[in-house]
Formats: structure tokens, C-alpha cells, sequence
């Protein structure tokens, strides 16, 4: 599978792309982020979707500079929403396939992603965190919001179902365990990750760079 991501479908084809999900978690994860955020912080986001977090977050925040990135096929849909946005806080999104290693010229202070983690190998994941790091400098952030497991566990039937419905359509995908990710930060040189409760059996986890 050599995509960054698929996490959402659209609505209708002639129209700009409409993920539900994205409009039923924006506004909880926008009051999450708060606390964590910096002034004037400049955010790379890893698989930006339809591009609605990064519009309702960036119409939020207007003193944070937004970098979506996405596949080729996803940039146009991006584009729509960044010009209905009016947000002139959002830059045009770049193409970004993390089953190649990733680079960028933009220099982040903070790195953000949202149900990613779930839906591309293992490889892709081990790139993302590679990538963030290597673009961050110290005291810098990654944010990741998704579903997660806990000591090997999930925390839900519904997740477990999910992660179930996953690997037969993938079997490299699947929900990842926060210890696993955690060793894996570490090994980029990020601490362990703070953890945020959200609804729905979400979490939303926050690992910095040593200042």
C-alpha cells in the first residue's frame, strides 16, 4: 500500500471531498491542541485528508503558519477547502507518500497527523516519525490523534472490531500500541509521549524533543 493516506471518503465526486468523521472531531482536538500550542507555531501535517482540520484549526489560530501534505490525488480536494476557507495562514499543500522517504523544506516547530497510524504499514509509521524528527528542532512537537492500544489492549470492542476490520483489508495496517510507538519516538530522539483522552475511544499524543 503506498499511500500516506485513504482516511477519508467523499461524499459526492463533482463537489469538494467531505469527510464526516473530520467534522465530528475538529472542534475537540482544535480545544486539545490549545494547551499544547505555541505562539506562532508553524505545523507540518502528515496526510491532511480533505484538508478540513487544517482549515477549522488554522481559521482558529490565526497567528500559526499550517503546511499540509498529502498524496498527488488528494491535493486538489485540499486546495478547494483552503480556498473556501479564506485562511491566509495555509500554505499549498505539497505531496508527500511516506512509503518514500519523505523531505521537506519547510522547517516545522510542531508536526501533527490525525488517524493515520491505523490505516498504513508499520515501514510508513517508522517514516513518519524519522521525518518529524529530522524536521524538528529541540523542544519540537509531535501530535498524533487516532486510536490506540494500551498494554497490548485495546480500550474498546469497537476498536477491536475496527482493528479486525483493518487487517483483513491490509494486514500490515492495523490500531498500534502506544508502548510500540513510544519506543519507537525514543528512538528519534523524541520523549515519551503525554496522553490525552478524547471521546470515542481516541487519544491524542504528544511527543516533544528535548529542549
Amino acid at each position: 500500500m503506498g499511500l500516506l493516506i485513504t482516511k477519508t471518503v467523499s461524499l459526492m465526486t463533482d463537489i469538494k471531498p467531505c469527510a464526516p468523521s473530520a467534522d465530528r472531531n475538529k472542534q475537540v482536538i482544535l480545544q486539545a491542541l490549545l494547551p499544547l500550542l505555541s505562539d506562532n507555531e508553524r505545523i507540518f501535517e502528515f496526510g491532511s485528508g480533505t484538508g478540513q482540520h487544517a482549515c477549522h484549526i488554522a481559521s482558529a489560530l490565526q497567528n500559526i503558519i499550517w503546511q499540509p501534505s498529502e498524496l498527488s490525488d488528494k491535493l486538489s480536494g485540499i486546495r478547494q477547502w483552503i480556498a473556501d476557507s479564506g485562511c491566509s495562514n495555509i500554505l499549498p499543500p505539497v505531496e508527500l507518500d511516506l512509503s518514500l522517504q519523505c523531505t521537506s523544506e519547510f522547517v516545522p516547530t510542531m508536526c501533527y497527523s490525525a488517524n493515520t497510524l491505523h490505516i498504513v504499514g508499520w515501514k510508513m509509521v517508522e517514516e513518519l516519525f524519522r521525518c518529524s524528527a529530522s524536521m524538528l528542532s529541540g523542544d519540537g512537537k509531535l501530535i498524533i490523534y487516532g486510536p490506540y492500544k494500551v498494554g497490548g489492549q485495546h480500550t474498546s470492542d469497537g476498536n477491536e472490531a475496527f482493528d479486525e476490520q483493518l487487517r483483513s483489508s491490509d494486514p500490515l495496517s492495523g490500531i498500534r500500541d502506544i508502548a510500540e510507538l513510544d519506543e519507537l519516538a525514543c528512538d528519534v530522539g523524541f520523549l515519551k509521549a503525554e496522553i490525552i483522552d478524547m471521546p470515542a475511544n481516541n487519544k491524542l499524543l504528544a511527543w516533544r524533543k528535548p529542549g
